[in-house]
């Protein structure tokens, strides 16, 4: 069975993908980034092999985060309102909706639904404004941050509950796991800082500071490195997981936010908030090689890159 996670982020639903099982063999077609429009009520896709839009969904309301399946078909966009969009990728099109219940944000709660029954499974309580969600590998467990909390819950998906509370900076924004599942990486808004979690232990074992207003992270394939949108030092920071240093800083453009990365770590794809292009950035060179033009009243949030 699959099920995804919501919570809510402070302009819409956040959307993790809890469990999910493969059911088919990936092509040798280029993998396709899914741009949520804010403003345009759509999807952008990207072919990542020509960084060109091949195709626009529609009829997303104001979608803001975005989850893949683990076999690249489905994408789970989370917006304003009480459904998350399913759409398909060789489709291109909305194949379902799935109703979250309670809004998460106003009554503290995640909201966990089975994608092939379309039920809500369980609601379990957690901080005040569940902004995001994020799975630990080989652990029944997901960790969601809670923006006026300061924390990151710990909740079972056995039992839907939760088992332990982690205190990290002020206004955590967005979480990213390691491919392992043995690190969790957590943005802090009011500090400007990284939170880094051992999640063997579920306590933080670093902090390392960035640039003004983080927002979105994002871990290469093969999680050498973190990417994380500074939407107050409009830059990008390049952390090494492995010294919990930042490497490098680059500049992107005007309030970044989300973050995406290709499967084969090359390109590293970052959204601007209500903006009408997407920055690609080399990885090896570290600099911005690329813009992708959205049109003007796209108004960008979530990324999110889809094997094919």
């Amino acid at each position: 069975m699959n099920m995804i996670g919501i919570g809510a982020a402070r302009w819409g639903m956040a959307v993790a993908l809890i469990w999910s099982a493969a059911t088919g063999c990936a092509t040798t077609r280029a993998p396709m980034a899914y741009v949520a429009g804010l403003d345009s009520d759509s999807l952008a896709v990207v072919d990542t092999a020509t960084d060109r839009v091949v195709a626009r969904i529609a009829d997303v309301p104001q979608p803001w985060d975005l989850a893949v399946s683990a076999d690249g078909r489905t994408i789970y966009v989370g917006g304003k309102g009480r459904t998350v969009s399913a759409v398909g990728s060789d489709s291109h099109a909305i194949i379902d909706r799935l109703a979250a219940g309670k809004v998460p944000q106003a009554v503290e709660t995640l909201s966990v639904i089975s994608t092939s029954s379309r039920l809500l499974l369980a609601q379990p309580k957690v901080g005040a404004l569940p902004v995001a969600v994020a799975a630990i590998k080989n652990r029944p467990a997901v960790y969601v941050v809670n923006y006026f909390a300061g924390t990151v819950s710990v909740v079972s998906t056995a039992v839907y509950r939760i088992i332990e509370t982690i205190p990290v900076g002020m206004f955590p924004a967005d979480i990213a796991v390691s491919p392992d599942g043995r690190q969790a990486y957590v943005t802090n808004q009011g500090p400007g800082t990284v939170s880094v979690i051992d999640t063997m232990r579920d306590t933080v074992v670093a902090t390392i500071d960035v640039g003004t207003n983080p927002g979105g992270i994002a871990l290469s394939p093969d999680g050498q490195w973190a990417y994380v949108a500074n939407a107050g030092s409009d830059t990008v920071s390049v952390i090494s997981t492995g010294t919990d240093r930042v490497v490098a800083t680059i500049a992107v453009g005007r309030m970044p936010w989300g973050v995406a990365v290709t499967p084969d770590g090359r390109k590293v794809y970052v959204t601007h908030q209500g903006g009408e292009s997407m920055a690609v950035i080399d990885s090896a060179a570290r600099r911005v090689s690329k813009w992708i033009a959205l049109g003007p009243a796209f108004g960008m949030s979530g990324v999110a890159v889809a094997p094919r």
